[in-house]
C-alpha cells in the first residue's frame, strides 16, 4: 500500500520531462493517475503507468472542463491536482510580441486558476484535497529577456496564496513548488536556443541602428582631449596657475608668483 493509494490524481503537461516524472511517482504510491498534455505521447506513459491520457489543448477553455469532468469520471474521485504545465516565449517587456505574451499567460496562469477551481468541486465531494502549482525561481526573481514566463510564474505564486484563502474551508490545501534552479528538459533547451537567436537579431538590429551613433559618439570622444587642454589652458591663465610639468612626476601646478613678492 502506496501513500496515494486509491486516491485520484490529474497531472498537466504529463507528456514528458517534470510531468512524466510526477505521473509515475504518483503511480509507484499506488495512485489512480489522470495526465493531460497536447502531445500524444502521453497514451504511452498512461498506458505505463496504469493510468488514465488526455489530449488538452489548455488554452480552450471548453478542452479544461472536458478534462476535469471526463478524468473525474474515469478516477471515479479527484483528490489531488497537479497543475504541472507551462509554456515560455523569449523576448523583454520591449519585444515580446501580444499574442505570446496572452498564449504563456493564458496556459501558465488562466489555465491552473480555472483546473483548480474545477477540480476543488470535485475535492469537495470527497471530503478536500490537495492542489500543486508548479512554480518557479522565476515566480520569485526575474529573468532578463523573459517577461512574459517571468510574469505568469510570479502570477502562479500569488495565485497559490489567494487559493489558499479561499479554499481552506474546503479543506483543500494549495501549495506551489518552487524549483531551485533550471532543470535540463527539452523546454529549457528549446528557450535557451530561442533565447540565443534573439540575441543575435538584438545585437545586429542595435549595431545597424546605432553604428551612426557611435561613430558621432566616437568622434565627439576624439575631440576631447583637444577641448579639454584649451579649457583647462583659459583656467590657468585666468586663475594666474602656470603649468610646471605633467603631476605626478614631481611637478604640478603652482600657484604663480604674486606681484607683492610673497
Amino acid at each position: 500500500m502506496g501513500l496515494f493509494a486509491g486516491k485520484g490524481v490529474l497531472v498537466t503537461g504529463g507528456a514528458r520531462g517534470i510531468g512524466r516524472a510526477i505521473a509515475q511517482a504518483f503511480a509507484r504510491e499506488g495512485a489512480l493517475v489522470a495526465l493531460c498534455d497536447l502531445r500524444p505521447e502521453g497514451k504511452e506513459v498512461a498506458e505505463a503507468i496504469g493510468g488514465a491520457f488526455f489530449q488538452v489543448d489548455l488554452e480552450d477553455e471548453r478542452e479544461r472542463v472536458r478534462f476535469v469532468e471526463e478524468a473525474a469520471y474515469a478516477l471515479g474521485r479527484v483528490d489531488v491536482l497537479v497543475n504541472n504545465a507551462a509554456i515560455a516565449a523569449p523576448g523583454s517587456a520591449l519585444t515580446v510580441r501580444l499574442p505570446e505574451w496572452r498564449r504563456v499567460l493564458e496556459v501558465n496562469l488562466t489555465a491552473p486558476m480555472h483546473l483548480s477551481a474545477l477540480a476543488a468541486r470535485e475535492m469537495r465531494k470527497v471530503g478536500g484535497g490537495a492542489i500543486v502549482n508548479v512554480a518557479s525561481v522565476q515566480g520569485l526573481f526575474a529573468e532578463q529577456e523573459n517577461a512574459a514566463y517571468n510574469a505568469s510564474k510570479g502570477g502562479l505564486v500569488n495565485l497559490t496564496r489567494s487559493l489558499a484563502l479561499d479554499l481552506a474551508p474546503l479543506r483543500i490545501r494549495p501549495r506551489s513548488q518552487h524549483a531551485p534552479a533550471a532543470i535540463h528538459r527539452r523546454m529549457v533547451h528549446h528557450l535557451r536556443v530561442l533565447h540565443r537567436r534573439h540575441r543575435r537579431h538584438q545585437s545586429r538590429q542595435r549595431t545597424r541602428h546605432d553604428r551612426p551613433i557611435l561613430r558621432m559618439h566616437m568622434q565627439h570622444h576624439l575631440r576631447r582631449p583637444y577641448h579639454h587642454r584649451q579649457r583647462g589652458r583659459q583656467q590657468r591663465e585666468q586663475h594666474g596657475v602656470e603649468h610646471q610639468g605633467r603631476p605626478g612626476q614631481g611637478q604640478g601646478f603652482l600657484p604663480a608668483a604674486r606681484s607683492d613678492g610673497r
